[in-house]
């Protein structure tokens, strides 16, 4: 089995750009959401999803947790990015109870990341809610009212991936250590066994 693949839905690009850094610093695979099958799934010991955040909602995430009984022994990660300050308690209780059950909420690692947002790319509908957003936020910040009000704001930086990065590195690295144990356990079992079958008498 394989140790770890990042999975990610990005409509417009600053998710992508984190699932490609994360992959980078895990020497791993990074793979859009819509290439992923459960036998694919299964394959992995630890899962990184990671989604655009949109009113709330993280997108794409029902890729995990419609699975997640069939993911009860994978060690899974989730990120998103998006323009809310990831920084205060309220906003990641907010988004955990929005997004999962208190029964996934035990078992997921979740990490929020400053996002980007580029109005000339934006749908529709996403620029009717942003323009709402951006509107209020020009007026409690006015020296950076005219970023706000063009929509053209771009916060990913390859820094805000470390504290995901450091806390499945270390999980990987237990990994490993729990795995050379093991294969010098079995090491010595067969030396041992092996003396045991020698000839009375031999010298090794």
């Amino acid at each position: 089995m394989k140790d770890v693949l990042v999975i990610y839905k990005s409509r417009y690009g600053a998710t992508e750009r984190y699932a490609k850094w994360i992959a980078e610093a895990l020497d791993c695979e990074a793979m859009p959401v819509k290439q992923v099958k459960s036998s694919t799934l299964s394959q992995y010991r630890m899962l990184i999803f990671g989604g655009g955040l949109y009113m709330g909602r993280i997108n794409g995430i029902a890729a995990l947790t419609r699975r997640f009984q069939e993911l009860k022994d994978k060690t899974l990660f989730v990120f998103t990015a998006g323009l809310t300050e990831p920084g205060d308690d309220g906003y990641y209780t907010f988004l955990y109870t929005r997004n999962f059950t208190e029964k996934m909420r035990k078992r997921i690692h979740f990490f929020a990341f400053p996002g980007a947002v580029d109005g000339q790319k934006l749908s529709r509908f996403h620029r009717f809610v942003m323009g709402a957003v951006m509107k209020e936020r020009a007026q409690k910040d006015p020296a950076n009212a005219g970023a706000y009000l063009s929509m053209q704001m771009d916060y990913v930086q390859p820094r805000y991936i470390e504290p995901l990065t450091e806390k499945a590195q270390g999980i990987l690295d237990e990994w490993a250590d729990k795995k050379r144990r093991q294969e010098e356990i079995r090491r010595q079992a067969r030396e041992s066994e092996e003396r045991s079958e020698s000839p009375a008498g031999e010298k090794a």
